[in-house]
């Protein structure tokens, strides 16, 4: 039986392509890193690197070995957890998934409240920068993103949060900063920056508006985080268009401007796996949710919370926002 420990070697090898870096980040010595992948060699009878000057080149089997070692590796991991679990007394382990525009506002106070409420429960959260379905792939018990399909998979039980449209972010010295509102065109001629990838379903939501208004955005400036984007408007010279919710709370220097129909919507959901949806700390972690939704919907000017009632049928804001979807909120009432 191949050894763990090597393979998570071989995989961190393979990911920095280099035996000195791989030891910084596992903490071994870099001859400890070689003599681990030398072993595995041995086992394996598999050229995993090529020495090619000082460094190394890592050869595709290694490479290949190290993608398929990856699910073995994940699903031990899995097992680790539920023997520290069992070892501590918890009463299990939920993993929250969550995006970006929510991780300052939301997580941490909810974070807060299932700690509180469930001192046994072992909560892992995860920031991710993806979709959904990209979250459900990761392994998640509960999702709080947006949905880019329209399709769920059968063991997903879903209920759409929150609706939401799309602000513009200049910063106090901008020629746009008196105004109260704009229409999509009066940013045709700016420098964008923006912390979407440019070829991503979110950005393209964007521009998809832009050219409905007669262009395409300017992009000069795309970092990979939020903050980063709030400094390039904070210089005057650069705007961005971003969820509503994620310019709840800006620097002082940056202000949120709201942008005239027709303008871009979303809509944000929280997924629960079905085998989980039933357990007491999964239901008030969507209670939670909804609780952070219904309030945001009132301080945000357009955002409608897609919530249920006490009941469990949808409110009237989730019935006159959600009518054609109003199958999926009924379905996945009880997790809530």
């Amino acid at each position: 039986m191949l050894d763990p420990v090597k393979l998570r070697v071989l995989r961190s090898v393979v990911e920095t392509g280099s035996i000195r870096a791989s030891a910084e980040a596992l903490g071994y010595t870099p001859s400890a890193v070689s003599q681990h992948l030398s072993t595995l060699r041995r086992e394996t009878g598999l050229e995993l690197v090529e020495r090619t000057g000082r460094g190394i080149t890592v050869t595709a089997h290694a490479r290949i070995l190290a993608e398929e070692a990856g699910t073995a590796l994940d699903a031990l991991a899995v097992l680790e957890r539920t023997v520290k679990d069992l070892r501590s007394g918890r009463t299990g382990t939920l993993r929250l998934g969550y995006a970006t525009s929510i991780a300052s506002t939301w997580i941490p106070e909810l974070a807060r409240d299932v700690r509180r409420r469930y001192p046994d429960l072992g909560l892992e959260l995860a920031l991710r920068d993806c979709s959904c379905e990209d979250l459900a792939e990761a392994g998640m018990d509960i999702i709080v993103g947006e949905g880019t399909a329209d399709a769920v998979p059968e063991e997903w039980a879903v209920q759409d949060i929150l609706e939401e449209g799309y602000v513009a972010l200049v910063g106090t010295g901008h020629p746009l900063a008196g105004r109260s509102s704009l229409p999509m065109k009066d940013l045709a001629d700016q420098s964008w920056v923006t912390d979407d990838p440019l070829e991503s379903f979110w950005f393209d939501r964007i521009g998809s508006a832009c050219r409905a208004a007669g262009f395409s955005p300017c992009v000069d400036a795309n970092p990979n985080d939020f903050p980063t984007v709030l400094g390039f408007v904070a210089t005057g010279d650069y705007v961005s268009v971003q969820p509503s919710v994620i310019a709840q709370y800006l620097r002082p220097d940056v202000l949120a401007i709201p942008l005239d129909p027709p303008a871009p919507r979303r809509r944000l959901r929280v997924q629960v796996r079905r085998t989980v949806e039933r357990n007491p700390a999964a239901r008030y972690i969507v209670q939670r949710i909804h609780a952070a939704a219904e309030r945001r919907a009132r301080e945000i000017p357009g955002a409608v919370h897609l919530g249920v009632g006490p009941t469990g049928a949808p409110s009237q804001a989730a019935t006159e926002a959600t009518a054609p979807r109003s199958a999926d909120v009924s379905q996945s009432a009880g997790v809530a």
